[in-house]
């Protein structure tokens, strides 16, 4: 992965983004991880989850995380950082909004996407304060209408955190969407 560069990782809740990003920031020589969980959390009072109505409020936060990782991931790479992001991209017009706000900066966008069942099994194993309390079939049905054939697509069920890690770092040409 290219120094300064810009990798957003993508999936459904449980599909292992958090801990495979910091596998894979582990691993490089100067990285940051950038979580939309966290940014989502600075929000002290006024938050809505992304998936519940009210819809416009729902939508505009979603964006307003997108931007604030984006801003963050893009001082770390400036910084030379390689700049890991997890949050969930739901579809194309939050793909775009990023990488156009990561831009010139190399940006690699890969999906994690383990079969549906898998990632129901992983939420339901986590500690309660971290489960998501939705069914995530219909947001992966829609992410694969909206982002199916955009970046790498990488099922990861039979993987370990390390192994997928590794395959992403090995592949660092997989799922190039942005930058110079």
């Amino acid at each position: 992965m290219d120094r300064g560069g810009c990798l957003i990782l993508s999936g459904l809740p449980g599909a292992g983004k958090t801990s495979v990003g910091r596998e894979v920031a582990g691993r490089l020589e100067r990285s940051a991880l950038v979580s939309g969980d966290a940014v989502a959390d600075m929000i002290v009072r006024g938050r809505v989850s992304v998936v519940r109505l009210p819809e416009p409020e729902a939508r505009r936060q979603l964006l307003l995380r997108a931007r604030n990782s984006c801003s963050l991931a893009a001082n770390f790479a400036d910084a030379g950082f390689t700049a890991v992001v997890d949050h969930v991209v739901p579809d194309r017009e939050v793909l775009d909004l990023m990488v156009g706000l990561l831009r010139p900066r190399p940006v690699r966008f890969v999906v994690l996407a383990p079969p549906v069942g898998v990632c129901r099994a992983r939420n339901a194993a986590r500690p309660e304060r971290e489960r998501v309390d939705y069914d995530v079939g219909p947001l992966d049905r829609s992410m694969r209408e909206r982002l199916g054939g955009v970046g790498w697509w990488l099922d990861t069920a039979g993987m370990s955190v390390e192994e997928a890690a590794g395959v992403i770092l090995e592949r660092g040409d997989r799922g190039v969407v942005g930058g110079v």
